[in-house]
C-alpha cells in the first residue's frame, strides 16, 4: 500500500481532506502544520487509517544554538509524540537548521542533544520517530549521508528529492537503510514536487532501494490530482 502525505490537499480542512484521501489510500500522513493542524484524536480515530504524523520544518529547529529554542523544540516534539501515542502513528520529525556557519558545530552539537532527549521521550510514550534528509539549504543538517552518523539510532525518512537536488540520491539509495521513502519527481536544482515522470529521478533505482529496505513509500505531491496520477504510475515500477 502506498500512503499519501496531506500536502495534496495543503489548503483544504483536515477532515475534508482526510474524507477525499479514503479514494486512494488507507495509510495517511498529517503535515501537521496550518489548514492541517491536528485538534484531536477523536477526528483520527473517526477514519479507518493508519497515520504518520509529519511536524513542521521551520517552526521547530533541534539545532538550535539557543539553549531555550532546542529545548522549546523538543517540548513541541513530545507533545505530539503523546498524541502520536494514541493513535499508533509514526512521528517525521526534521533535524533543524544553522543560521550562520561559523556555529555549525555547535549546531550539531544541540542537535545531538536533542536526539538524546527525543530518543528517551519516544521510549516513554512507546513510539517511533524518524528523521528526514533536508533540501539545498547548506544551513540544513542533514543533507547528506555522512550527516546521519551523529543519530544513528533514529531511522531515516529518505526524501528522494531532496535527496536528489543535493546529487546524491544514489548514495542515499545504497548506504542509508531508510524506513519510508517520500515519493515525487524532481529536476536537478528544483524542490518542486512534480508527479512521477516529469523530473529527472529514475525511480527504477528508487523501487530497487524500496524493496531491499522494506519501506514504506509516501506520495507527497501539490494536489489531489497528482496524486492520483502518481500512484499510477508508480505501479508501472512494481512500487504499490
Amino acid at each position: 500500500m502506498l500512503w499519501i502525505s496531506t500536502t495534496c490537499m495543503r489548503d483544504t480542512p483536515l477532515e475534508i481532506a482526510l474524507e477525499s484521501l479514503g479514494s486512494l489510500t488507507r495509510g495517511v500522513e498529517i503535515v501537521d502544520m496550518g489548514a492541517h493542524r491536528i485538534p484531536a484524536v477523536s477526528l483520527l480515530e473517526s477514519f479507518p487509517y493508519q497515520y504518520m504524523i509529519r511536524l513542521p520544518h521551520r517552526d521547530i529547529n533541534l539545532a538550535s544554538i539557543l539553549e531555550p529554542v532546542r529545548q522549546a523544540a523538543v517540548s513541541v516534539i513530545n507533545e505530539r509524540f503523546q498524541l502520536a501515542s494514541e493513535i499508533n502513528a509514526e512521528v517525521v520529525v526534521d533535524p533543524g537548521f544553522v543560521s550562520a556557519g561559523s556555529d555549525l558545530l555547535h549546531a550539531k552539537r544541540q542537535l545531538a542533544r536533542s536526539c538524546t532527549d527525543l530518543l528517551r521521550s519516544a521510549d516513554e510514550y512507546g513510539i517511533r520517530f524518524l528523521f528526514r534528509n533536508m533540501g539545498r539549504y547548506s544551513g540544513n543538517m542533514v543533507r547528506h549521508p555522512e550527516d546521519l552518523n551523529r543519530m544513528s539510532q533514529i531511522p531515516l525518512a529518505l526524501d528522494i528529492g531532496h535527496a536528489h537536488v543535493n546529487g546524491c540520491l544514489p548514495k542515499f539509495l545504497h548506504e542509508a537503510a531508510s524506513r519510508a521513502f517520500y515519493l515525487y519527481d524532481c529536476r536537478e536544482f528544483s524542490e518542486e514536487h512534480l508527479e512521477i515522470g516529469r523530473g529527472s529521478i529514475h525511480f527504477d533505482q528508487v523501487a530497487t532501494g524500496m524493496f531491499a529496505n522494506g519501506a514504506r513509500g509516501i506520495i507527497d505531491v501539490p494536489s489531489f490530482r497528482s496524486a492520483h496520477n502518481t500512484l499510477i504510475a508508480l505501479r508501472r515500477f512494481g512500487i504499490g
